[in-house]
């Protein structure tokens, strides 16, 4: 999962803190709105990746937020998860028809609105993406999934691959075992997360060669963060 800017858009405070400190605890950057007014005004402003809406607003619906931001060539691109605590499928039908990407009803379950977030981060982003990512004499180039440590070809295993493919992304950040399994396994209830310092290991024995196995470094009681700075 990519990490993201979002916006959460909520007028019921105790769903809006439970979405946003979720979406906090896997990495996001997120902020908190209650009504529509403001919204369009902040995604105006800060073009944020993603903004998950309740269906139903004080001041507009979310749906007419929703056709605001499809009708702007500058906001067009924004990605939109809706949510409502209507049951049945009218909200989901309408919301998917006027352009949102996905739906999920309250009262959300957590694990479900990760995989959604994930599933809409993963969409086209309103910005141009680098085929290429280095640092540190290592690169990637995420078209062909090929890894150059050193001006020599590595080959990885696909989940190590993806593993050095976040962290790379995610430069100076520190990611707990919790946030890089929500990530790189999309929460595999099979794995624990000691599954985590199994690849990280494996990861550092492959970048030993080059003598860039410290680039992925142990915070002590947090996590692991990729860094070319020193210690």
């Amino acid at each position: 999962m990519t990490l993201a800017s979002i916006l959460v858009v909520d007028a019921d405070a105790q769903a809006r803190q439970q979405i946003a400190r979720e979406l906090r605890e896997l990495g996001h950057d997120v902020d908190e709105l209650d009504t529509a007014g403001s919204a369009i005004q902040a995604v105006r402003k800060t073009c944020p990746d993603l903004m998950v809406c309740e269906f139903a607003l004080p001041d507009l619906s979310g749906l007419e937020l929703l056709n605001d931001v499809r009708s702007s060539d500058e906001l067009r691109k924004l990605r939109v998860l809706m949510t409502s605590a209507t049951p049945g499928s009218v909200d989901v039908v309408t919301a998917l028809q006027s352009g949102a990407d996905d739906f999920v009803h309250k009262p959300v379950d957590l694990q479900e609105l990760a995989a959604r977030v994930g599933a809409c981060l993963n969409r086209p982003a309103n910005h141009a993406d680098s085929e290429r990512i280095s640092a540190g004499g290592i690169s990637i180039d995420k078209i062909g999934h090929r890894v150059i440590v050193d001006d020599t070809f590595v080959t990885l295993a696909p989940r190590e691959y993806r593993l050095l493919l976040f962290l790379l992304t995610h430069p100076d950040r520190v990611f707990s075992r919790k946030q890089l399994l929500v990530h790189v396994w999309d929460r595999d209830a099979s794995v624990g997360p000691r599954t985590v310092d199994v690849h990280i290991r494996r990861l550092r024995k492959i970048l030993d060669t080059a003598k860039l196995a410290k680039y992925i470094q142990t915070v002590r009681g947090a996590g692991y963060r990729f860094s070319v700075r020193d210690v």
